[in-house]
Formats: C-alpha cells, sequence, structure tokens
C-alpha cells in the first residue's frame, strides 16, 4: 500500500465549487479553528433510577449499597462507574458512595453505620411521620394509629414506604385509605389490600413511570425562563451573510484530479 505523505493531494468541496490543496497547507490554516480536547475525561458512567428498599438499601446487579433510612420508599438517582456506586437525593445532592462489588459477585451488601436511624426515637418518628404526611390525612391517620396498635410501629411504618418498590404511590394511598376505614392498622394489612386490589408494577414502568414523575418534580423546582428573541439575532444575521455570498464567482471548476 502506498504511504500517505504529508504533500498528499485531496480534494475539498466548498458550496459546490471543487478545490485542489496541499493537506498540510489545509491543516496550517484550519488549526486556528480547531477545538481542544476536552480537559477532562468523558463521563461514561451509568445512570438509572432505584427505589429505597424497606431495608434502606438500592439494588444493583443483585448486590445491595445502603442510603440514609430516611429515604425508604423514595425513587433515587443512581450513578454507576467502574469503580462506584453514587446515590443522589431528590435535589440530586449526593448522599450515598460506595464500592462497587465486582463482576460475578452476587447477594452481598454494603452498608455505612451513618445510613441507620440510630438511637434517637423521636427523630425517626418525626421523618417518618413527614413521609405518610405525604400520602395526605390518611396516611397521617394510619401512621399515628400504627404506632399506638403496634409494638414495633416504627419499623412496620417503614415497611408500608417500602411497598412503594413494588406498587404504585396511589395504589398504597388508597390501601391505607381502606385500612383506616376499617381500623387495619399494620403492614401485613396494607400489603394484604394492595395484593387484592392492586396490581404489582413491572420493572419496566418502574423506570419509565416514576422516573418521569421525578425529572418532573425537579423541572418544577428548577423552572427554565424563555429566552429573549434578540438572543438570536446574531445568528439570523450571519445566515444573511452566508446567504450574500452563496451567489460570488468562485472561478471555474477543475475537473483535473
Amino acid at each position: 500500500m502506498k504511504e500517505t505523505t504529508r504533500n498528499e493531494i485531496v480534494r475539498l468541496h466548498y458550496s459546490g465549487a471543487s478545490h485542489r490543496a496541499i493537506a498540510i497547507d489545509l491543516f496550517e490554516e484550519e488549526k486556528p479553528h480547531l477545538l481542544a480536547l476536552p480537559t477532562h475525561a468523558y463521563d461514561t458512567a451509568r445512570v438509572l433510577y432505584r427505589t429505597v428498599d424497606p431495608e434502606g438499601h438500592i439494588a444493583y446487579l443483585q448486590n445491595f449499597y445502603s442510603v440514609p433510612w430516611q429515604r425508604i420508599g423514595e425513587l433515587l438517582p443512581v450513578r454507576v462507574t467502574e469503580n462506584e456506586v453514587i446515590v443522589y437525593g431528590p435535589d440530586v445532592k449526593q448522599i450515598a458512595r460506595h464500592e462497587l462489588y465486582p463482576s460475578g459477585t452476587i447477594g452481598q451488601r454494603r452498608t455505612l453505620p451513618a445510613h441507620a436511624p440510630g438511637r434517637d426515637h423521636h427523630q425517626k418518628r418525626e421523618m417518618l411521620a413527614q413521609r405518610f404526611a405525604e400520602f395526605g390525612p390518611e396516611g397521617v391517620r394510619f401512621f399515628e394509629e400504627l404506632l399506638r396498635a403496634r409494638r414495633n410501629g416504627k419499623d412496620e411504618a417503614g415497611r408500608v414506604l417500602g411497598l412503594l418498590t413494588v406498587y404504585h404511590r396511589e395504589d398504597l394511598v388508597r390501601a391505607l385509605e381502606r385500612a383506616v376505614r376499617y381500623r387495619a392498622f399494620s403492614w401485613s394489612a396494607v400489603e394484604r389490600i394492595l395484593a387484592a386490589q392492586a396490581k404489582p408494577r413491572s420493572a419496566m414502568e418502574a423506570l419509565v413511570i416514576d422516573a418521569r414523575e421525578q425529572l418532573d418534580e425537579i423541572l418544577r423546582q428548577t423552572p427554565l425562563e424563555p429566552r429573549s428573541t434578540a438572543d438570536y439575532q446574531a445568528l439570523l444575521e450571519k445566515t444573511d451573510d452566508e446567504e450574500s455570498h452563496e451567489g460570488e464567482d468562485h472561478g471555474p471548476d477543475d475537473s483535473t484530479a
């Protein structure tokens, strides 16, 4: 194969006209307009969404990574790099970082002590109360009656939130309303109601529907203002200049190669 040299002749086409030029000359001409390579490597991390289970973990490739227990039942964005699993809150601030288990490892858990509820029972109750308030008045009443009726009420409350990993939020709200109506204040009662009246969501629904809800919430928090049309005027003027040069004579085409 003939070796390519610096003086290789190349044929370029600009505005319908054909020109001959030396490759190295073209490079020197275009060099000031070339963009530098990025200063940082491209981010090839995988981004996905996971719902926090009743034990306060998110699952990835059949392994489990802890997050702060207050996030039980929430859908959170997760970023997976070559070596780490990074979990973010609804405000896209990092809340957990773990070393990624090697490929082929399954059924393992990484749990940080700081993610556990701790011994502050009052704080745990307040956080759970806030989560159940998101379900409306019946959610608040269910939580209060659950604590009165069950010895391990706070633990059962966490398991109720964990049902969001399987069922739609609106189904859980209806189940809580029914449980309040019949005074069935326990996690097992809510689970039975859901099993009888609701349809578990598929993995695809968990990704598509819940992710859309999460993104909508983020967009509502940071609305984008419409841009003024004056910002586009420079682009329109540039287009007019380009059109004015199209009719200029570039000389006869060189038909020889």
